[in-house]
């Protein structure tokens, strides 16, 4: 026989509860659960961290700007528009501060923009049935004067290379480091370098931050400098095929492992102190290298190949100062003084 709805017993809802019991209380009643569902737009989050090439550092500068924006707005991303991204620009202007509660810089305000407007990008190719449209596409960044280039002079670089002589067991090593990072590498780049990645000429770098293989041409004496390098380290044993880091740790817990990124800054930090540089880092070589190029008269278009910047924009604190030489040059040709003492 069925019985009708009315005759049906009412339903009582049991809320879900946690499994710890209330020892404070002394009774057996459950806390109700605390932990808040996960937020599937993270999920797409990490996807995109995961499947880009990012040094260390900006992986964790995006992710802690894209927990932000998560945490402002809760559109789901189909469901965004360039006017949300306007409002999160504005936000990041007027109400987020430092912790010196100071407003956010316009360089802090860029990178936040930035990070939201690369994962957008991603997501925009990568899921098109989701977004449609980029809605970070009409959202400008703050114009922001760019730093000069941090180029170490003639002397500094006299002064590393004088350093690497005080080294102990990490003195080949080094000296093959800094031979290639005063070539213009990304620490990032110098990481993913393998032995066959060095043909006794260039470099070889299938992974760099912009997504396009680059050729590096290497100057006789730091070819001579890492063929040695590579020799010494056969020379105690150790077997080098193509897939072999060109880098290895000499840290206790990582022995003989690819050295990392902040390893490399580590090893240069240490460098530093030998040469009396205070913070030495080492993109330092970088815009050295970069600088150097235009000094020399290399075209700015070759020069770019050579570094692997994409911006002209980037590549510009560079050019300053190389046509801030050559203008200085002009002047003194102009008026017969073409060797100044």
């Amino acid at each position: 026989m069925i019985e009708s709805a009315e005759s049906l017993p009412p339903i009582k809802l049991i809320p879900i509860e946690d499994a710890t019991v209330n020892k404070e209380s002394g009774s057996s009643k459950r806390n109700t659960l605390k932990t808040p569902p996960i937020d599937i737009r993270w999920v797409k989050v990490l996807e995109f961290l995961r499947s880009n090439n990012l040094a260390p550092n900006s992986r964790k500068l995006y992710e802690r700007e894209l927990k932000r924006f998560l945490g402002w707005t809760q559109l789901h991303y189909h469901e965004m528009r360039s006017r949300h991204i306007g409002l999160y620009k504005q936000y990041l202007m007027e109400e987020v501060s430092t912790d010196a509660g100071k407003p956010l810089s316009k360089s802090s305000i860029n990178a936040g923009l930035a990070a939201i407007k690369s994962f957008f990008k991603w997501l925009s190719l990568t899921y098109p049935e989701m977004m449609t449209t980029n809605p970070t596409q009409g959202v400008k960044l703050e114009k922001v004067p760019l730093p000069p280039a941090q180029s170490l002079t003639a002397e500094q670089m006299e002064s590393v290379w004088s350093a690497l002589e005080y080294l102990e067991e990490t003195k080949v090593r080094d000296t093959a480091l800094v031979h290639i990072l005063s070539h213009g590498l990304r620490a990032g780049e110098v990481v993913n370098l393998n032995v066959g990645s060095f043909d006794g000429k260039l470099l070889f770098l299938p992974d760099t931050k912009t997504a396009q293989p680059r050729l590096v041409p290497l100057r006789k004496e730091s070819r001579e400098v890492l063929v040695e390098y590579l020799q010494w380290r056969e020379a105690q044993g150790e077997v080098l095929t193509s897939l072999s880091p060109l880098m290895i740790s000499y840290h206790p817990s990582y022995l003989g492992e690819r050295l990392s990124y902040h390893g490399i800054y580590f090893a240069v930090e240490k460098i530093g102190e030998l040469a009396g540089i205070e913070d030495l880092h080492p993109h330092q070589f970088r815009h050295t290298y970069a600088t150097d190029l235009l000094l020399l008269g290399v075209d700015p278009t070759h020069a770019r190949k050579l570094t692997g910047h994409t911006s002209e924009k980037a590549f510009r604190r560079y050019t300053l100062r190389s046509e801030q030489e050559a203008a200085i040059a002009a002047y003194y040709r102009a008026i017969g003084e073409e060797e100044v003492e």
